[in-house]
């Protein structure tokens, strides 16, 4: 499922990408050639030591062939312009070309440049021991702002990453598959664009993105369509940004891998120190238990404006789905808004502060067999949703909560409202690795919960399915707001 308003800065981006082929030199790297060339595609260069000393201009191209593995860190210089930017890429026919960083601290780096593409590379920097490493790292450190990045279409597997926050936070912080990072005063990065890439076995984390700091964030970032999967650490984290997007991913077994957490906490997808953040349409599933943390989900410190959780799908998560982390750093007081997810034995929700108010409506909690272990911020609404658990379990209370146009099976209704009876899910518990594949949570014609839920303002539009929501009409209560399926 696309996400909603974020179209047209992907087409743009591809469309000043297509308008940078016509220009520039291309220069061409075979490292398998036994003899050094000129950078021609008929005598390309053999080594990463021969581009790692040109400074690339607007509309430059640096190819790589297909099928050829390079040994160390590439690191060009230069820069490119908003309608043409360097662009790092592949040539020929075959495998992808690797650029082995052979246990640098990055396979890839650039340092206080504007306007990269990265495409079609895979990325690896495998060690005996692990230590704060990437397999590329972006970066401004220079105290000014920089721009325009486009990554896609790489393949990061096995990068010997610090796998220990609770005695290398630093070097975990700073392990990854993919890395933009914000250092010094000043220092920011906007125009960022990370998508269709497939990371795995990375010690400390899948994707990270900060582009700059609490009172001076990055802009325009957009992280979607990636696979991340059996890596030691976070899936994909974004701080320091105004208004970001992470969407259309899918995160698997984290914690595993090659290089496997070994101490300190970790999540799923999680934004800090964000203005007004959105996380859509993802999928987070086989996370093993951390220290603490582990939920699919976190609205982290520093937060403003509105933190926002919607048309997600989560799994067999061991922190369950959803973290408040406000109180865990400087609190930023947010809006979190928590609609139209289905949590399938994602059974935990953890809050820490309650500077943030909770509105978490239209979602499917389904725990036939497994205790709820859930808290809510002090001042939370919890509204049209479905809650399946087992009869031990117990939904928190307090005076600044409030249940309303609820249905709850099993698990026994926290207050006296809502309607304590069956849902009729279609078919539950047989959902897929795409969130428009989970269509056992569609309600059957004798659903209970069907066009008799409340209201809610501002409520997206649409529910986990595409379905339309009224901001007037009673929608139906839990993640889908279609007609009731017959024959079920």
């Amino acid at each position: 499922m696309a996400g909603l308003g974020t179209v047209a800065p992907t087409q743009a981006r591809a469309q000043a990408n297509a308008q940078a082929g016509a220009q520039g030199t291309t220069t061409y790297v075979d490292c398998s050639q036994p003899v050094d060339g000129n950078g021609t595609q008929a005598s390309p260069y053999n080594s990463l030591a021969d581009v790692n000393a040109i400074v690339f201009a607007a509309g430059d191209t640096l190819a790589f062939a297909d099928g050829t593995t390079c040994t160390g860190t590439l690191s060009p210089q230069g820069s490119g312009s908003a309608s043409a930017p360097v662009t790092i890429t592949d040539y020929g026919n075959g495998a992808l070309p690797v650029i082995d960083g052979a246990g640098a601290a990055s396979a890839v780096t650039l340092t206080n440049q504007d306007h990269w593409t990265v495409e079609n590379l895979d990325l690896t920097d495998n060690a005996a021991t692990e230590a704060q490493r990437t397999g590329l790292l972006i970066q401004s450190t220079d105290g000014t702002a920089h721009t325009g990045y486009t990554v896609q279409n790489l393949v990061v597997d096995g990068v010997a990453g610090e796998t220990n926050k609770a005695t290398q936070s630093t070097a975990f912080v700073y392990s990854a598959g993919i890395e933009f990072g914000a250092s010094n005063t000043g220092s920011t990065l906007d125009d960022v664009l990370v998508t269709d890439n497939q990371v795995s076995n990375v010690g400390g984390g899948g994707i990270k993105v900060r582009t700059g700091a609490l009172t001076d964030q990055g802009s325009n970032v957009l992280v979607e369509d990636n696979t991340v999967s059996d890596d030691g650490g976070d899936g994909i984290v974004v701080e320091y940004a105004d208004s970001p997007v992470i969407q259309d991913n899918t995160a698997t077994g984290l914690g595993t891998g090659t290089y496997p957490w070994t101490g300190g906490n970790f999540a799923g997808m999680w934004v800090l120190g964000d203005h007004d953040p959105t996380i859509q349409s993802n999928v987070v599933t086989g996370t093993i238990m951390s220290a603490y943390d582990s939920e699919a989900f976190d609205c982290d410190w520093g937060n403003t404006g509105t933190c926002t959780v919607q048309y997600n799908l989560t799994y067999h998560n061991a922190g369950g789905f959803f973290l408040n982390c406000d109180g865990c750093g400087t609190s930023g007081a947010p809006a979190e808004v928590v609609r139209d997810n289905i949590f399938q034995d994602d059974c935990r929700s953890i809050s820490s502060g309650n500077a943030a108010t909770l509105s978490f409506y239209d979602n499917d909690v389904y725990c036939p067999d497994t205790a709820f272990s859930v808290q809510w911020p002090t001042n939370s609404t919890i509204e049209n949703n479905v809650f399946v658990g087992e009869s031990s379990s117990s939904l928190p209370t307090g005076s600044g909560t409030s249940y309303l146009w609820n249905v709850f099976q099993g698990v026994p209704r926290p207050t006296a409202n809502g309607i304590a009876a069956d849902p009729k899910f279609v078919d539950p518990g047989t959902v897929a690795l795409t969130p428009a594949a989970a269509t056992g949570f569609r309600l059957c014609a004798s659903a209970p919960g069907l066009a008799n839920g409340a209201p809610v303002a501002n409520n997206g539009g649409r529910d986990f399915f595409g379905n339309p929501v009224s901001a007037t009409a009673k929608p139906d209560r839990g993640a889908y707001n279609g007609p009731g399926v017959s024959g079920c």
